[in-house]
């Protein structure tokens, strides 16, 4: 049933562009304060606000399983992993940035990247536009890899309990325990990024980004947007941006390498709904 949980969720996402209609997390706040107002500690807080909801629709789920042959169960699983997919319309912030690029609007670029995708640069700030593009797209790498790679991974290996878990873990990041959930974050980020990365260099050069990924993945303390950049832009051969000394210019090589990088993701994203077809026949 998770199986077609999942594919009545994509096709909704599909249909939709984004699942906002469901996101809705004034609740996650609530609760947050909730704990607060308790007297919990900041990590009990922590584990209350992520376990309790998690525990609460695992008691759903498991009362609606034998309901009309499942099939309520699958309409609250769809509904969750809807919720448990990223917030906004991804493709609408790719082209977006894109067309910055294109019109060399470094500076819209910049101010859009740090409203959408909590871009925080260094004190100094990017020397470059070379150097902001690389930042930028370890950013949307990630992003992407949050708002569906990762939610669809536990999702298969746990539930739907396991997408909202990860999905609730997301919203913590920047709230009051920042530090505390970046922690949990990146182990649960650990084991479906490196996957996502390996399916980067079966979708893209191979033979240019297999060394690469393999020598990311033995530095098992690099963060996961560290190696989703070095193994895409491996896999993608993106030196072309970097080659471009002046701005002039820059900005179409920048954007057509935006592009390269939506399509490896697609074909990564192709690559692991064929994978999990196959696992679910086979299993």
């Amino acid at each position: 049933m998770n199986f077609i949980a999942m594919i009545f969720a994509l096709v909704l996402l599909q249909v939709w562009g984004s699942a906002s209609r469901v996101h809705q997390d004034d609740w996650v706040r609530r609760l947050q304060t909730f704990a607060t107002d308790l007297g919990m500690s900041r990590f009990v807080g922590f584990v209350f606000s992520i376990a309790a909801p998690v525990l609460l629709v695992h008691l759903l789920l498991n009362a609606l399983q034998p309901l009309l042959f499942g099939l309520l169960w699958i309409a609250a699983a769809v509904l969750i992993l809807l919720y448990s997919f990223g917030r906004g319309d991804f493709q609408a912030l790719l082209g977006r940035y894109r067309n910055y690029c294109q019109s060399e609007n470094f500076e819209s670029a910049y101010l859009d990247a740090q409203s959408e995708l909590f871009y925080e640069p260094g004190e100094e700030g990017p020397a470059s536009p070379q150097e902001f593009q690389q930042q930028i797209q370890r950013c949307l790498l990630y992003e992407a890899y949050q708002r569906w790679f990762a939610v669809l991974f536990y999702f298969v290996l746990i539930g739907p309990e396991g997408a909202l878990a990860y999905r609730l873990l997301q919203l913590c990041v920047h709230g009051s325990e920042e530090e505390m959930t970046k922690r949990v974050l990146f182990y649960a980020d650990w084991v479906p990024a490196r996957l996502l990365a390996a399916t980067f260099t079966l979708a893209g050069d191979f033979i240019r980004s297999s060394d690469v990924f393999i020598a990311s993945f033995k530095e098992s303390t690099e963060t996961a947007a560290s190696i989703l950049l070095v193994t895409a832009r491996a896999a993608l051969g993106a030196q072309g941006a970097d080659d471009v000394e002046s701005e002039n210019g820059f900005g179409d090589v920048a954007g057509s390498q935006l592009a390269e990088m939506e399509a490896l993701l697609t074909r990564s994203a192709t690559s692991w709904l064929v994978i999990i077809s196959v696992l679910v026949l086979l299993l």
